[in-house]
């Protein structure tokens, strides 16, 4: 299995030499998938959603999408509170954006943006429990071995060394959960910065850098994700520099399984 991972393309500051690098990147190695978490412009204007699918439509991999805090009217404040996604919805029609499942992996997207929430920062995420119980149930129908994958903007475990700090509302109640359900590989975006990080033993959290000109400590960057055996998934991260696609780390992690369903997960003595 061979997915890319793009993320935070921000058309309005799109940087163009990265787009058409990871455009022929994806061209020379025929992943499986692309998957695009989010922020997909800048002001969430209708000119910039449009060019970004349009730019994703043309790419040689199918692409999966979940929308970011930057995809409503940003800066419409009657916009952002009526009709927050409209403008999102057209632009991506014939992009995949519900579940995705296949034999080799399901793919289920969480939309974490708010149009406003009841904190000083509306931009940031937040999951809610009725958002993790139907992707919960998703990820039910995975395929037996499939990789099952969700795929949000904002890290639900946002990582101390993130280049800006914040908190994803629900996101470590919502990890849990999905963990439980089975969920092995969270994909997401909105730092613009790489990571990869084990979330106890079976899972693996992976946060991906901007295709844009609003770069944060690293240069243009995406990740792309294999998973040469059942439990072991890779990841390498590659940056672009001045429009050349170069690795700039490759790491690999096992996984634990869930544990047999007639096996407890914990054992406590008896007093």
């Amino acid at each position: 299995m061979h997915l890319v991972h793009l993320t935070d393309l921000h058309f309005g500051c799109e940087d163009k030499a990265a787009l058409k690098a990871a455009e022929n990147y994806i061209a020379d190695t025929q992943p499986d998938a692309v998957i695009v978490t989010g922020d997909i412009s800048r002001d969430g204007l209708e000119s910039e959603l449009l060019a970004a699918c349009d730019w994703m439509r043309g790419l040689a991999a199918p692409v999966m999408l979940t929308p970011g805090n930057h995809d409503v009217p940003y800066y419409e404040l009657i916009g952002r509170l009526l009709y927050p996604w409209d403008r999102y919805e057209r632009a991506a029609h014939g992009i995949r954006t519900q579940a995705w499942h296949t034999p080799l992996w399901s793919i289920v997207p969480i939309n974490t943006a708010r149009a406003w929430q009841f904190r000083l920062n509306w931009a940031q995420g937040e999951i809610s429990r009725g958002q993790t119980a139907i992707a919960g149930a998703e990820l039910q129908r995975a395929q037996e071995g499939a990789l099952r994958i969700v795929i949000t903007h904002h890290p639900l475990d946002w990582p101390n060394d993130a280049p800006i700090k914040g908190l994803t509302r629900g996101g470590q109640r919502g990890l849990e959960k999905l963990i439980d359900s089975g969920a092995e590989l969270f994909l997401s975006g909105h730092l613009h910065f790489a990571s990869a990080r084990l979330v106890g033993t079976r899972a693996l959290s992976v946060t991906s850098g901007t295709l844009s000109q609003r770069v944060r400590h690293e240069p243009c960057a995406f990740t792309v994700i294999r998973r040469p055996e059942l439990r072991v998934v890779e990841t390498e991260v590659i940056h672009i520099v001045q429009g050349v696609c170069q690795t700039a780390s490759t790491r690999r992690f096992v996984l634990a399984g869930l544990p047999p369903l007639d096996q407890p997960a914990e054992i406590h003595a008896q007093v």
